[in-house]
């Protein structure tokens, strides 16, 4: 029994694997022919034909090579085509970054090795299916016009990409902005503690403790619970506003605010400070 295989990549996995697996039981023949790699693979005969048994589970192991080549070696290349098909403009540091994210949903972080391993057991279970009628695979073609299911979720993967990374540079962009107005206007407060509270709202007060409820801030202490608005959005509004020398930061529930912090980091940078615990930290929105 042989079984040839063909296909436009480099077939030095194919040939690893093979020998891997197999050792000298199973004979290979490589060679190349208008711009196509083939590699005929069959078993050595010894005395008497290979069972019926082993003839089978060497189709089996053909079959769980290829899908190994496919999802191990060739899927970050399909990837990758893909991504310049349909998106164009892209520099190669967004199309590398763009495709590393991809593997990562694909791979759904801590499952990685469980997903990688689910897509190859699926396409083995097509090409074990395919060589049972037939000994020759074209493994390009196979992977195009078989395997339609495969390349939707490649596509899917690369899509959530595509969204998670122009959406984290609108929010660099966004905080490069902020960044510029905080940088370029005088500071109407030297010193502004920021109160997070337990409950989702937020209190702004000076440095000598007097709430900033003057004619631009009238209003920052806010609850969140019965209203609509967005607590992060006014918080950095209000300290845009005020471009103070210095943010002190107070939260009982930095895990809750984490978002926040971030953000409040990334703009203000060197000039925040977050207190490791004070009479505010304990007793949030407090009148004072």
């Amino acid at each position: 029994m042989n079984i040839t295989l063909v296909t436009a990549r480099p077939i030095d996995f194919l040939q690893a694997e093979f020998i891997h697996r197999f050792g000298y039981s199973v004979g290979l023949h490589l060679w190349q022919e208008g711009g196509f790699n083939f590699c005929r693979c069959f078993l050595e005969t010894g005395p008497g034909r290979p069972s019926k048994k082993h003839l089978k589970r060497f189709s089996e192991q053909v079959a769980e090579i290829v899908a190994a080549f496919i999802v191990e070696r060739w899927e970050e290349a399909l990837l990758e085509g893909m991504l310049l098909t349909q998106y164009e403009g892209l520099d190669d540091g967004a199309a590398e970054e763009i495709c590393r994210r991809a593997r990562i949903i694909l791979d759904q972080g801590e499952n990685s090795c469980l997903q990688l391993q689910q897509r190859e057991e699926s396409i083995t279970a097509r090409i074990r299916e395919y060589l049972q009628e037939n000994s020759w695979l074209n493994i390009d073609g196979f992977v195009r016009f078989r395997l339609p299911d495969y390349l939707m979720e490649l596509e899917q993967a690369l899509g959530e990409a595509v969204d998670e990374y122009l959406m984290e540079k609108e929010y660099d962009e966004f905080i490069r902005l902020l960044r510029y107005f905080v940088d370029a206007q005088e500071p109407r407060v030297e010193k502004v503690h920021v109160v997070l509270s337990p409950g989702g709202g937020f209190q702004l007060c000076d440095g000598e403790n007097r709430n900033l409820s003057g004619d631009y801030l009238e209003g920052f202490v806010v609850d969140m619970v019965d209203s609509d608005l967005n607590y992060e959005d006014l918080l950095i509004s209000a300290l845009i506003t005020i471009a103070p020398r210095q943010v002190v930061l107070h939260a009982t529930d930095k895990g809750r605010y984490h978002n926040t912090i971030s953000t409040i980091k990334s703009v203000f940078g060197e000039r925040l400070i977050q207190c490791s615990g004070c009479s505010r930290c304990v007793q949030p929105l407090q009148k004072r």
